[in-house]
């Protein structure tokens, strides 16, 4: 099972996500110099780890881009939704392979994730509070009331956003800048007042109600609505690079492990992972757990450990 895919030689996995057990997604780039703002090779591959080995992976090639994010929908209808750093998208499934009409047509937009909240529809996030939710084929729409206060002077120095979650898609929280948090109840956003002027970076809404946020400076944050804790932990001082609640845990990883942070007690994750180089990228739902890893990936599905991918030799 853990075979070398030929067609994934030269790319370095940039994220991974979960449509069902047996439909995994995969983003990549093929990497010539390590210039972030570059554009290069983009790809997206899908695991079907139930089928004979030779038809085990598929590749959808996409250009260049600077960066894309994934995630698999199931509203309005069952896709998969990749969105580019610059607000292209590109969408797969059920007979559709290819691109749709961009975000929004204005200048200098950038996306830093996409999500899926709760099997719902696909809701792009991005710098300076950009908040856009596919509606319909070709129609996005941007959910932007309540924040910016000030209108076109509204001070977004410091503001998000870099990732989103919710518990349903009217009980939203989004992320990003320095403490910049806030909840949307499906019509408005509210600022949240929360204990660190840190830079906050990936978000959880978790199986035990609250909502977990990492910071640059390896903390969680941890709470809802107005009552929040900061937790502060000397296991690691990797950069927190994920974070997924699987099967009511709450796992993050960094480059090189894994902890487990529910209810802001930080300690190692003891999953028993297969050793890899790297463990950056996680994904989680119905009821399995990947983690891949600049060229390797694995998936768990409660009891043990399977290889997607073996890294390169």
């Amino acid at each position: 099972m853990g075979k070398r895919y030929k067609y994934l030689d030269g790319f370095v996995f940039s994220s991974c996500c979960i449509r069902t057990k047996e439909i995994i997604g995969f983003t990549a780039q093929h990497w010539a110099n390590s210039d972030s703002l570059e554009q290069r090779r983009t790809a997206v591959f899908f695991y079907y780890p139930t089928n004979a080995r030779d038809r085990m992976w598929a590749i959808s090639g996409i250009g260049d881009a600077t960066g894309i994010h994934g995630c698999a929908v199931f509203a309005p209808e069952e896709r998969w939704v990749f969105v580019t750093d610059d607000g292209e998208v590109y969408v797969v499934g059920k007979g559709d392979d290819g691109f749709e009409a961009p975000i929004a047509h204005k200048s200098n937009l950038y996306f830093s994730n996409v999500k899926s909240v709760r099997g719902g529809h696909a809701i792009a996030v991005g710098p300076n509070r950009k908040v856009f939710m596919r509606k319909a084929k070709n129609h996005w729409v941007q959910l932007s009331r309540g924040l910016f206060p000030q209108g076109e002077d509204t001070n977004l120095e410091h503001a998000g956003f870099r990732d989103i979650d919710g518990f349903s898609e009217s009980d939203l929280y989004a992320c990003g800048g320095l403490g910049d948090v806030w909840h949307y109840d499906g019509d408005v956003w509210v600022q949240i007042d929360v204990p660190t002027n840190s830079a906050v970076e990936k978000l959880c809404c978790a199986e035990d109600g609250k909502v977990y946020i990492t910071t640059n400076r390896r903390e969680i944050l941890v709470g809802r609505g107005a009552t929040w804790e900061l937790t502060r932990q000397e296991l690691t001082d990797k950069v927190f690079e994920s974070i997924v609640d699987y099967r009511g845990q709450v796992i993050v990883s960094t480059e090189s492990a894994l902890f487990n942070a529910d209810g802001g007690n930080f300690r190692p994750a003891g999953l028993n992972e297969p050793r890899m180089k790297s463990k950056a990228h996680l994904a989680a739902g119905d009821g399995i757990l990947v983690v891949a890893g600049s060229d390797e990936a694995v998936m768990y599905d409660g009891q043990a450990w399977s290889v997607i991918l073996e890294p390169a030799s």
